[in-house]
């Protein structure tokens, strides 16, 4: 956003125009973006994004639920490097590893599904997860689970990327794009530019992507924001002076990470985002403890306010 972008929240593509050069993007509520080019990654929804604006779809997405159980912070000690079993065809196997928050993470499963919106845990997968890490580190029987959660990969039929150009549409998906996809984000998104430049280019009536790439104003200067660090290995916010209270103890963040994470353009906008923002009731007691500090500090600033208010209503009325 620093260097032009435009960011739209929510905005659901409901259905789309394409008038030979333009790409009109139409939202029921929010109402219109005119584009030239259009480059679906839409993830669980990808396939049917093709299906409503070109018609049809070359691939389907299958969705891949994978279950994780993490341990508490003593059993990072317990690991120097990453336990992967021998892949199979289907999956790479449960993974033991320990995560920069300083924990330690086993799984995930790989179990395909038709819901594409639907990241829940099972109680029996979970027991057998934590049986297969404890049958790969014997002493994490001991070790008590610090938290348990689901997440969806936009699998496909296919297990290789499902990358599509359309240069008569003005249109490229890619789809299909796994937990894998994060280490090739790089690779992909120079691809795929090579592919916009080239079009661009015979637009331009020139068949070199050199005049595309001028006529789209290269960033000569681009700004590289710094994420703020999380994790465990390097100095954290409560290391430096001035941070006013720290309002989770368990994963000891500060009130000044939460104002940071609640402010700017790209705000956090859920406590979903604060989590991922801050670490903010990531740790033992899962927010137990620091839900209603939060909840007087988040209050009229995401909509997920509520939410907090009523969680720590809940527990403290249990």
């Amino acid at each position: 956003m620093v260097n032009g972008a435009q960011v739209r929240f929510n905005f659901v593509v409901k259905s789309g125009v394409f008038d030979g050069d333009i790409w009109r993007l139409h939202n029921n509520r929010k109402g219109e973006i005119a584009t030239r080019y259009v480059v679906n990654c839409a993830g669980l929804y990808g396939d049917q994004l093709d299906k409503d604006l070109l018609g049809a779809s070359e691939f389907t997405i299958k969705p891949r639920k994978g279950q994780f159980v993490v341990y508490d912070k003593c059993a990072s000690s317990l690991l120097k490097s990453i336990i992967l079993p021998v892949p199979t065809e289907h999956t790479k196997g449960v993974v033991l590893t320990r995560t920069v928050f300083g924990n330690l993470l086993a799984g995930p499963t790989a179990e395909e599904q038709k819901e594409r919106a639907c990241a829940e845990v099972s109680q029996k997968v979970l027991q057998s997860l934590a049986s297969q890490a404890a049958n790969m580190l014997p002493a994490l029987k001991d070790i008590p689970v610090t938290a348990i959660y689901a997440g969806l990969r936009p699998a496909s039929e296919h297990k290789e990327y499902r990358v599509f150009h359309y240069p008569e549409k003005h249109w490229i998906t890619a789809g299909g794009i796994r937990s894998t996809g994060l280490t090739s984000a790089l690779g992909l998104a120079a691809y795929i530019y090579k592919k916009y430049a080239e079009t661009i280019a015979k637009l331009s009536g020139s068949d070199s992507s050199r005049s595309a790439e001028n006529r789209l104003k290269k960033l000569t200067d681009p700004v590289c924001p710094q994420v703020q660090n999380l994790a465990e290995h390097l100095p954290r916010d409560w290391s430096q002076p001035g941070y006013e209270e720290i309002v989770c103890h368990c994963e000891l963040v500060t009130k000044r990470e939460i104002d940071r994470a609640l402010s700017g353009p790209l705000s956090a906008k859920s406590l979903q985002g604060l989590k991922r923002r801050t670490r903010v009731t990531m740790g033992r007691c899962q927010g137990f403890y620091c839900s209603a500090r939060l909840a007087e500090i988040t209050e009229g600033r995401f909509q997920d306010n509520l939410a907090i208010a009523n969680l720590n209503s809940d527990r403290l009325t249990k």
